[in-house]
Parts: C-alpha cells; sequence; structure tokens
C-alpha cells in the first residue's frame, strides 16, 4: 500500500531508481512498487512503476505515475515501520495494524480466498538506512501476483534484493548532495567573481610606494608585509639593491612587533645604530644597510590592524637630508594602522581569488567526473535494461531465463562496484574524513584479501604467493582504506595476468617501514601510460586476460589511499608483456 498526498514535486526520475521499481514488479512479482527518500520531515516519492490505479484518502482514482513526487510526514512512515513484523530487511505491517492517514494509498484488486490472501491494507516497506543509523527513506510494494502474502522463498529473494537497492538508493542522495554542493560553489563562484580584477598585496605595495615618498619626505622605503598566507610579501624603492640579511629581518620584526603593541615607532642614523641597545646584535649588518642603500636615517614604522601586528615600513632618508622627527614618526604612525588595513584588504582579496580559481578548478573537476561517471555507468546500465528486457520474454526458471538473471546479477554487482569505488573516492577527496587510526598487523590483512579473492584466481588457475617476515609487521592506518588498497592491486594483477600464471605478495619489515609488493608476469603497461594510470578513470589499451576492466578507479584510489591519506609511497615498475610490479611503502606501527 504505497502513500501519497497531495503535496507534489516534480523533479525528473531517476533512471537507476525507476530500474529498481520496474525490477520489483517484474521479477519479484507485484503489481505496484514505489521508491520514497526522506526529505526534512517528510517523505517523497521518487519512483514508481505500476499498472493499477488505486484510491486516495478523498476516494479519488489514482495511477502509479500520478502519485509520482508526492509528499508525506516522515513520523506516519516511522510508525508504521515500528509496528511492522521484522522480515529481514523488510517491515510487514498486517492491515489490522496499519495507521492510515491522509496520505494513504489503498489498491482496490479484490482478495483471494486464502488463509494467506494479501489485505489490500497490508504494508510491505524496506527501511533504508544511511552509515549514521538515520532512515534516508524505504521501498515499498504492494499487490503481490499470485494474491498472497510473500512465503519464505520469496522473503529471501525480497531480502537479497532490498540490500541492492538501498546502496543504490544511498548513492542516488548522495549524488544529490553532490549536485546541491556544486549549485552553492556556482552562487559562491559568483559572490567572489569581482575578486579576480582586485589588486594583490604586491601590486598594492607598488601603488602605494610614489604616494608613501611624496607623503613622508623619504628618499627610498623598504615595506615588509604578510601575505594572503602569512609569508612575508617585501617590496622596496627601486634601485635600492639589498640582499636581505636574515638576522636581520628578524631582528627588525620582532622589534616592530614591539611597536606596534606598544604604539610606538623608531628613529635610526648611522650614527646613533652602533650605540643603540636595540639594535646591538645586529649593528654591523645595520651599519651595511645604510651603506648600501646610500642612507643617513631611518624611521621604522609597525604596519597592522586592529590588534594584529602586520609588518613594517623603513623610510630612508639620504645624507643632507633632515632626520626624522618626531612629528614625523606620529603621521608614519597613523599611516602604518590606515596600511595595515590595506593589507587586510589586499590579503582578503587575494584569498578571495585563490578561492574563486580552486571553485573553478573544482567546478571543471566536477564537470569532468559527472561526465566521466556518466560514460562508465552507460554500458552496464544499458546492459541491465536489454537483460531485463530479455528476461521479461523468457518463460521462468528456464535455462534462458536463468542466464539472463545471472547476467543481471553481474551487470548489478559491476555498477555496484563502480558506485562503491566513487563513494570512497568522494570520502578520502573530503579533508573533513579523516583516516582512522588502528594498529593494524599487515599479513592477517593480506591474507584475508588473498582469502577473498581466491575463486578468481582459481577461476584462471593463478597461483597467489604470500611472503611474509617472520614476525608481525604493523601500520596504524585505516582498516576500510587499507584493505581497499590491497584488494584492487590483487585484483588488478589477477585480472591482467595470463592463465596458469603466478601472483606474488611479498611483505618486508625493516626498521621503521613497512614494504608491501605485489609482483605479476602479465601483459605489463607501456611507459607512455605508467604516467596516468594514476589518474581517475584512465584505463590502458592492453585488455584484460579474462573478466572484465574496472572503472580505472582501482591504481586511482591505491595511491591516494597510501600516499595522501597515510603518508606512505606508491612505485610502480612495469614492462609489456613482462608483468607489473607495485611497491608500496608504510611508515610501521
Amino acid at each position: 500500500m504505497p502513500q501519497s498526498t497531495p503535496s507534489k514535486t516534480s523533479l525528473p526520475v531517476d533512471p537507476a531508481l525507476q530500474m529498481i521499481a520496474e525490477g520489483i514488479c517484474e521479477l519479484l512479482g507485484f503489481g505496484i512498487a514505489a521508491i520514497n527518500v526522506v526529505r526534512g520531515d517528510e517523505v517523497e516519492m521518487v519512483a514508481v512503476h505500476g499498472f493499477t490505479s488505486g484510491l486516495n484518502a478523498h476516494g479519488q482514482r489514482e495511477t502509479a505515475e500520478e502519485i509520482l513526487g508526492t509528499r508525506w510526514p516522515l513520523s506516519d512512515m516511522q510508525g508504521n515501520l515500528s509496528r511492522g513484523e521484522n522480515w529481514g530487511a523488510w517491515r510487514f505491517i498486517p492491515h489490522e495494524r496499519v495507521n492510515l492517514h491522509e496520505g494513504s494509498w489503498v489498491s482496490t484488486t479484490n482478495m483471494i480466498d486464502a488463509p494467506d490472501a494479501w489485505h489490500p491494507h497490508d504494508m510491505l516497506l524496506a527501511p533504508i538506512i544511511g552509515e549514521d543509523g538515520s532512515i534516508k527513506g524505504c521501498l515499498s510494494v504492494d499487490m503481490p501476483i499470485s494474491g498472497r502474502r510473500p512465503d519464505f522463498t520469496q522473503r529471501r529473494v525480497l531480502n537479497r534484493f532490498a540490500k541492492r537497492a538501498q546502496r543504490v538508493v544511498l548513492g542516488y542522495l548522495e549524488r544529490e548532495r553532490l549536485y546541491e554542493r556544486a549549485a552553492n560553489l556556482e552562487t559562491a563562484k559568483e559572490f567572489l567573481r569581482d575578486a579576480s580584477s582586485k589588486l594583490s598585496l604586491a601590486d598594492v605595495l607598488d601603488a602605494s610606494h610614489d604616494s608613501l615618498i611624496r607623503g613622508l619626505g623619504a628618499d627610498g622605503i623598504w615595506m615588509a608585509t604578510k601575505g594572503p598566507h602569512n609569508e612575508m610579501v617585501v617590496h622596496a624603492t627601486p634601485g635600492l639593491n639589498w640582499d636581505p640579511d636574515p638576522g636581520l629581518a628578524s631582528l627588525t620584526s620582532r622589534n616592530s612587533s614591539r611597536y606596534w603593541a606598544e604604539g610606538t615607532y623608531s628613529i635610526m642614523s648611522r650614527q646613533q645604530i652602533v650605540e643603540s641597545a636595540e639594535w646591538s646584535e645586529q649593528a654591523a649588518v645595520a651599519e651595511k644597510f645604510f651603506e648600501t642603500l646610500g642612507a643617513d636615517s631611518a624611521l621604522v614604522v609597525p604596519v597592522g590592524a586592529d590588534h594584529e601586528w602586520l609588518g613594517h615600513i623603513v623610510l630612508l632618508r639620504s645624507p643632507g637630508r633632515p632626520s626624522w622627527t618626531d612629528a614625523e614618526g606620529r603621521l608614519a604612525m597613523e599611516l602604518g594602522r590606515d596600511f595595515g588595513r590595506i593589507v587586510l584588504t589586499a590579503n582578503a582579496y587575494t584569498q578571495e581569488r585563490d578561492l574563486a580559481q580552486q571553485l573553478a578548478d573544482a567546478d571543471r573537476e566536477r564537470n569532468r567526473l559527472i561526465e566521466a561517471v556518466a560514460r562508465e555507468l552507460r554500458i552496464p546500465v544499458n546492459a541491465l535494461g536489454t537483460s531485463l528486457n530479455a528476461l521479461g520474454a523468457e518463460k521462468p526458471n528456464t535455462l534462458p531465463w536463468i542466464v539472463q538473471v545471472e547476467t543481471l546479477t553481474v551487470r548489478s554487482a559491476q555498477i555496484e562496484g563502480i558506485v562503491s569505488d566513487l563513494l570512497l573516492l568522494s570520502r578520502i577527496r573530503d579533508p573533513a574524513n579523516a583516516p582512522g587510526e588502528t594498529t593494524i598487523e599487515v599479513s592477517e590483512m593480506l591474507h584475508d584479501v588473498l582469502d577473498e579473492l581466491d575463486p578468481d584466481a582459481a577461476q584462471k588457475d593463478i597461483e597467489c604467493v604470500l611472503t611474509t617476515p617472520t614476525g608481525p609487521a604493523y601500520v596504524v592506518a585505516d582498516p576500510r582504506e587499507l584493505r581497499a588498497a590491497f584488494l584492487h592491486l590483487v585484483k588488478n594483477a589477477l585480472t591482467y595476468s595470463y592463465r596458469g600464471s603466478r601472483v606474488q605478495v611479498m611483505l618486508y619489515s625493516a626498521g621503521a617501514e613497512v614494504t608491501i609488493i605485489i609482483a605479476d608476469t602479465g601483459v605489463g603497461i607501456s611507459d607512455e601510460e605508467q604516467e596516468e594510470v594514476f589518474k581517475p578513470f584512465f584505463r590502458g589499451s592492453n585488455s584484460a586476460l579474462g573478466g572484465s576492466r574496472g572503472a580505472g578507479l582501482g591504481l586511482t584510489l591505491v595511491d591516494q589511499i597510501i600516499t595522501n591519506r597515510h603518508n606512505g609511497l606508491v612505485e610502480l615498475d612495469s614492462s609489456p608483456g613482462e608483468g607489473t610490479r607495485v611497491v608500496l611503502t608504510m611508515y610501521s606501527a
């Protein structure tokens, strides 16, 4: 008994979700199936398939297509789920426990006369649970073709289907979130568009030079201020050929920082510098500074804004010019405060411009990723649709029917693998998702990986040999990510190895390093393609030796996991026709 309410949206139906709804009806024998997702405190029907109609709460007849996009309170779904019988992934709510409400939709099919007959008010729901344990939506089916409640065998099939469907629905919600994020980025780009035309800090310093010279009566200026990334940006009057001495620069920064805190400045001359306690530790260098620049006196003014010190300005006067006065010092202090605000503004503009560039890069990456995902999913999705059509033309449980079901299973697993890799890539690329830190005994994990892939190796008569050190080898890593890296490398070795050959997995531990080597004697990779294999969706020209190639994300994930997430090293050595050797180096625990 799907549920509906007059509130509707008009979003296009996702093809993958619609295929699931159709599969439930055509493969599992139901008259109508719906997929619903949570939207805040409501539930929305985002896909539906069926060829019958029913009555809504107002007694009006609606077809399956007419109820698409309807919404109803999430609390109604939760209430009915809480009253249901546990059928594994599904909850069966018999009609006597169902809470009919404004959004209910009831079929008008007559019941058969049997003890296990399906009642028009019966509900069968499969809640979709996210990684955080919250309900993200549900599958809903009604009107079994047999007219009976599913028996034990049918429930097992329903449970297997629900688990696969749940992954697809969660992937759909993740894509929605990525599209929403992309829309937000587009809005941010519009907001930041003007930043690209603003002056950088270096431009501000250059543009300010002449006005500072004229306004303060200086013959030369030396400025050092904090840049947008906290680095020191230096500017000097053209012709002042002075290679900054690190000691003098550090001392000037310390002194001018103190000047800012105290609200003061410093006047120096070549004669006074030798006698000054403030500059005594760098007196010889300061004397050379005056001599090289041809200056006789200097006014050191701190630059800052509010309570933040941002740098300093050194104003120079040549011999024969009047020395700096306190009145000029106080004027220069006001200039230092004004200039500090300009520095902050310039840095903000620079940061925004950098962010705009990052957003543009992210936009291009998003478009490239969407195109690649669409390209990779098109073949298995089209094949899945072809198999579904072919399945409908075959009699159940015949050999052709079984072959089509097996094809559907393979294509579904292929789509599931691509989606799983994409979700893992998204997670490990998100700086907010730090990797877990668990002490892992590497040889045990490698044993588990080889055991999992043993059927694949046996199918091609490939011998997988694991060589480990005499003692245990430990690393601190995220177990899920490290296992994924090992799985992808061994799968690659099996996929591109000749029948009857050998894949070697070697583990070494020496000092602070743990080394894992996966080597095969398969088709190998050309020198040109070795530079490309770590890029997302890149697939080389060599054909897989049996089975099918993946989506081209395996080595991308390995590199991201080992290098970026765990500060390790990935090295690849391969020769066409001779095989491939991948070496992972990680720090031991």
